[in-house]
């Protein structure tokens, strides 16, 4: 990770060492691959000096770069990135924009990208997206931007909606969802299931279980149990019991009759 600024280039093509503007260039990769091979920066950054260089205006571009950080951090969350905010944010700084090669090197949550945005525009810096041909300094590049990220999160949300369905007729066909209970997991919550029959609440029933030694479902024994943790535990052993029931169902009849199972 680079948090040191290369020193800013002057692209106007003039000796003059003052600049009219400064941008901040952000580079990143995700991958070790890219982050030990140095691969995917040096493309960022050349896109970035050709942004700064067909610019009419003077403008010296600082570039800064992360590697090995996740798309899906939030910008406050990155070392680096949330630096350049702070400064875009500063009015005695003379950085007024904030320069990617491509909209994903900001963020892949539609959510986190759209409120950097909306940042911008408040504390009253850019944002420029080169592969969009984005400049939110113009009401065209922003009314773009928007419309850009909103398309991202309506597939998002179709995508979500398609594998809701899925884990829905998975489910229905008797299916257990979720990880693998272990059998050391369903031995507890069926202790957990005899103490609940003996009229034991769920409290008691934990200090049982933590006094019996029993692991809960991470495998820990040192960890005690607590009500809520009972819960879960007769919950996964209800889902296991359903699950089991069905699957036997559709296996006799070569049908799932999912209506009259549920309740």
């Amino acid at each position: 990770m680079s948090a040191e600024p290369d020193i800013p280039t002057n692209h106007s093509g003039t000796d003059s060492p003052s600049p009219d503007a400064v941008a901040l260039g952000y580079s990143r990769v995700s991958t070790v691959e890219q982050s030990r091979s140095g691969l995917g920066i040096a493309a960022q950054r050349s896109a970035i000096d050709g942004w700064a260089a067909s610019r009419p205006d003077r403008t010296a571009v600082e570039h800064h770069s992360e590697n090995s950080t996740s798309g899906m951090l939030a910008p406050d969350e990155r070392p680096v990135l949330s630096v350049l905010l702070d400064r875009l944010a500063d009015p005695a700084d003379p950085a007024g924009t904030l320069v990617v090669s491509r909209l994903d090197r900001l963020g892949r949550s539609v959510i986190d990208v759209l409120a950097l945005m909306d940042r911008a525009e408040r504390e009253g810096w850019s944002v420029v997206m080169l592969d969009l041909n984005v400049d939110t300094t113009t009401p065209a590049g922003l009314m773009i931007a928007t419309v850009m990220a909103s398309m991202a999160r309506m597939e998002r949300d179709m995508t979500s909606e398609r594998t809701r369905l899925a884990l829905a007729e998975r489910a229905a066909a008797g299916v257990r969802l979720g990880r693998p209970v272990s059998d050391q997991t369903r031995a507890a919550a069926q202790r957990a299931e005899q103490l609940t029959a003996d009229g034991l609440t769920l409290r008691a029933v934990a200090d049982a279980l933590t006094a019996e030694g029993l692991p809960r479902a991470t495998g820990d024994r040192q960890r005690p149990w607590n009500a809520m943790a009972v819960k879960r535990a007769l919950h996964t052993l209800r889902l296991d019991r359903r699950a089991a029931a069905k699957a036997a169902h559709t296996a006799t009849t070569g049908s799932d009759n999912t209506l009259s199972d549920r309740r």
